[in-house]
């Protein structure tokens, strides 16, 4: 089959996921009485199409952007290609954020955690809160968002509140914050791993992208503590000394708190695990691993233990949306609304990706969104949930030649997405 025949092919694929999946949604519809809360099935949200002048921010940034950071991305010396990419990630997720349609666009990070540290001085301080935080959360009593995590976000917005860090424009500055940090790990963990030249060339895919459409929500905060930690241990097991005592002592202080933000973050294990095992980097593993599993055991002290947090999780999910959404359509749907997340773009990109090196980071993180979708722990949603692993899936875009055209097709599709899905994150 001929260049042009297969990226046709692939692209046929790509939209033929996209309209099986929907229709299996539909039908899924029709044949049970209960509600998925999904109006725009398999997506959260609903449709609801609008032309309006918003619709020019993300379309004038992304335009920026792709005649731009292409070019500045190959020549520039590499810190400021770092800064130029992260700072162009958080500008196209501002625009596309402006796009939204939903009233509650800029206040979802403060209706499920934010607004809920009243909860810790309620419990009557930082203690008893930890003391009784998995006992509430299988009770029911928490906000549905803080029954699926640890306590860690909240309890950073409590702390923040104390020293006089509030208020919406805090709260998404951190949500941005954690957009510039996916970028720069992702292509931190690029440059290490698979040489400077691959991770020049994916650095405007790792901007333009239909996952920017959902970069509003406490998510992006998940993704770039947990990202941040994997980028510090990997650059770690390229390092001796000094440098790699700090980076691994960072990594490893990064992943315990991306636990406590987190569960899903233990997934993100595996590529620091491949790439330690391939340079053989035992004392990174060791050392990083030792020093994040202190961060995790630390809250034993007031009370709170993670595994039993996790259990406690898996009861209530399950008692809960994932008994009304099943299993074996979601099996499906996950990977289909990956892939749009992710864009067409991508999908052509991972059947060009010819590099072994860069296929170790890539691949890896697709291994651990195959244990994540057969978990049975993610049933929809995943256009959010999955952000932490979608920067690391991003990187194949440097096996694209003609990066503008394929970057147009990325911009055209999240502008699309922002026509038509009206989602509150």
């Amino acid at each position: 089959m001929t260049g042009r025949r297969a990226t046709a092919a692939v692209l046929a694929a790509w939209a033929l996921l996209m309209v099986l999946v929907w229709l299996l949604g539909q039908w899924k519809r029709q044949i049970e009485t209960r509600a998925h809360q999904l109006g725009a099935m398999p997506l959260f949200g609903s449709w609801e199409w609008h032309f309006d002048a918003t619709l020019l921010a993300p379309a004038a940034v992304g335009a920026l952007v792709i005649a731009a950071l292409p070019a500045l991305a190959a020549r520039w010396r590499w810190r400021y290609t770092l800064l130029a990419s992260a700072a162009a990630g958080v500008a196209f997720s501002l625009a596309l954020a402006v796009a939204h349609s939903h009233p509650r666009t800029w206040t979802d990070l403060d209706h499920h955690y934010a607004s809920n540290r009243h909860l810790v001085d309620d419990a009557g301080g930082f203690a008893p809160f930890l003391q009784h935080y998995t006992e509430l959360q299988l009770a029911g009593a928490y906000p549905v968002h803080l029954q699926s995590h640890p306590p860690g976000l909240v309890l950073f917005f409590w702390g923040a509140a104390k020293l006089g860090l509030d208020g919406l424009v805090f709260q998404n500055a951190v949500i941005q914050l954690g957009v510039a940090a996916t970028v720069a790990a992702a292509l931190a963990i690029g440059r290490d791993v698979a040489g400077e030249r691959l991770a020049r060339r994916a650095a405007p895919f790792l901007v333009i992208a239909p996952a920017s459409y959902w970069h509003s929500n406490a998510d992006l905060i998940f993704a770039g503590v947990t990202l941040a930690a994997v980028a510090c241990l990997i650059l770690a097991t390229n390092r001796t000394g000094a440098r790699c005592a700090v980076l691994t002592a960072a990594g490893g202080l990064l992943a315990g708190a991306a636990l406590m933000l987190s569960f899903s973050a233990a997934l993100l294990a595996l590529p620091v695990l491949v790439v330690a095992v391939r340079r053989r980097r035992w004392g990174v593993l060791l050392a990083g691993g030792a020093l994040a599993l202190a961060v995790v055991l630390a809250p034993l002290l007031w009370g709170y233990w993670w595994l039993e947090g996790l259990q406690t999780t898996r009861v209530r999910y399950y008692a809960g949306v994932a008994a009304v959404r099943g299993y074996w359509y979601f099996l499906l749907a996950n990977l289909a609304v990956f892939a749009l997340a992710l864009g067409p773009a991508t999908a052509v990109a991972l059947t060009r990706l010819r590099d072994r090196r860069m296929w170790i980071v890539v691949g890896s993180c697709l291994a651990a969104v195959a244990v994540a979708d057969l978990s049975g722990m993610s049933s929809a949603e995943t256009e959010r949930i999955w952000q932490p692993f979608m920067p690391l899936v991003l990187l194949a875009g440097c096996a694209l030649t003609r990066p503008r055209a394929w970057l147009t097709l990325q911009l055209a599709v999240a502008v699309v997405l922002a026509a038509a899905l009206r989602v509150q994150w």
